[in-house]
């Protein structure tokens, strides 16, 4: 008897289990935050209206920098975005009826960055950024939505994900959003300025400065209680952001902005992904808006704006290296390969090659960064101003492990005030790294 009503139990949460799975996979669980009013179109004369506020909107959000091939046409889609699982491709975001969003009614579009479900797709994949847009206002989404609706309509297909996104798998996305996609909303605290609020309100929504600068779980999701405090993509360290952080790197609300405007500061130049930003987006933006932005990452828990440090002082061992020391060799290292763009004493020379000294990455704890640049360099860029930095060759190859974990030891030591070596391993394991 005892046997009897152990199996029928085991059989009642079997069912009880599966059924719960069907449901979760059916979605029965997602509410929807579009507004009803979304339903309703709007007239031309409202679109025409909007479309100006939905630039500076798109901008924000770097619509274009991920939807954009470095090349390409504007918004016609095609960037991979890499994963662990396979690779995503950016979409068409024109207004094209076949490839892009032309058919996407008002509502469409509030659903695909409010639940993060697109028009005949069903739901989007966490590369595109909706745990974040899920917070932008609804007359902002309008507005966003009658400027998209007005750039150039573009009949450009859209490329084939690969991997594990290249099957049917966007219904079991609902798991997913389960557990990774809490219902947020937008900052709003009466307390604090008005640049603090409209900051706060693009930093944690359209502007998705998180996904980056946030570490994720092992599914990929943000983790939001660590908000900002740094993360990992495409084999680079993204720095922490927090306003402690920022500050420990010497930034202020002015040097941030113009950092942010022009991808320049004495902390060092933007590149990788975060040259795309500040090409694409902040460097665009009205400036009020990345005033906003740099307000409100500098501003601490308390409603402070965080002090800046001074540049780290070099470490003895650094300033006066023991002749035939690995800090004597990195130092001779850094004369024969480095000095002659990034200066004897680290002062970088403008529109050719940024300072060391003071230089925010050179820095940070880890030293994953600084070796990846060194191994693979960085292309010529074209920053905001009119200023520009000539391509650093990559050293992969071209010196050996051990010359470039000296080097970087002896960098990180003399203007970062990190004591700790680097290896030849730690070189050797990014070598393949993607910049």
């Amino acid at each position: 008897m005892k046997q009897h009503r152990f199996r029928n139990s085991i059989f009642v949460l079997v069912v009880l289990g599966c059924s719960a799975g069907l449901a979760i996979l059916a979605g029965a669980f997602r509410q929807s935050a579009v507004a009803p009013a979304a339903e309703q179109p709007l007239t031309a004369q409202q679109m025409a209206d909007l479309a100006p506020r939905g630039r500076e909107l798109a901008l924000a959000g770097d619509c274009f920098g991920c939807h954009s091939l470095p090349e390409g046409p504007m918004a016609a889609g095609g960037v991979a975005i890499p994963t662990p699982f396979g690779t995503v491709y950016s979409t068409n975001i024109t207004p094209d009826t076949v490839h892009g969003i032309g058919s996407y009614s008002r509502a469409d579009f509030h659903r695909a960055l409010r639940d993060g479900v697109a028009k005949g797709r069903g739901n989007l994949y966490p590369a595109m950024p909706f745990v974040f847009t899920h917070i932008t206002r609804p007359d902002d989404l309008d507005a966003l939505y009658a400027y998209m609706m007005s750039i150039p309509a573009l009949p450009v297909a859209n490329l084939e994900n690969t991997g594990a996104f290249a099957l049917p798998v966007r219904p079991f996305m609902n798991f997913w959003t389960l557990l990774n996609f809490p219902d947020r909303s937008a900052p709003d605290n009466p307390e604090r300025s008005e640049a603090w609020n409209r900051g706060a309100y693009l930093v944690e929504g359209l502007a998705h400065c998180g996904a980056c600068h946030s570490p994720r779980n092992f599914m990929m999701g943000v983790e939001f209680d660590r908000a900002l405090q740094g993360g990992d993509v495409d084999g680079l360290d993204i720095p922490d952001i927090t306003a402690q952080a920022l500050a420990r790197r010497g930034f202020d609300v002015a040097t941030l902005a113009s950092y942010l405007a022009d991808g320049v500061a004495p902390q060092g130049t933007s590149f990788a992904g975060m040259q795309t930003v500040t090409h694409f987006s902040t460097g665009a933006m009205e400036a009020a808006d990345v005033h906003a932005v740099a307000t409100y990452l500098l501003t601490d828990a308390s409603g402070q704006i965080a002090e800046p440090a001074a540049p780290p002082q070099p470490l003895p061992e650094a300033a006066q290296p023991v002749a035939g020391s690995a800090m004597d060799r990195g130092r001779l290292a850094y004369i024969s390969a480095c000095a002659g763009c990034h200066g004897v004493s680290g002062q970088g020379i403008p529109n050719v090659a940024p300072a060391m000294h003071g230089n925010g990455i050179v820095a940070m704890t880890e030293p994953k960064d600084v070796i990846n640049v060194v191994l693979n360099g960085i292309p010529t860029q074209a920053m905001g101003n009119g200023q520009r930095m000539y391509a650093m060759p990559p050293f992969a190859h071209v010196i050996e492990d051990s010359e470039i974990a000296d080097l970087v030891t002896w960098m990180r030591a003399e203007w970062g005030g990190q004591a700790v070596p680097v290896t030849e391993a730690e070189v050797a394991a990014q070598e393949t790294a993607v910049q």
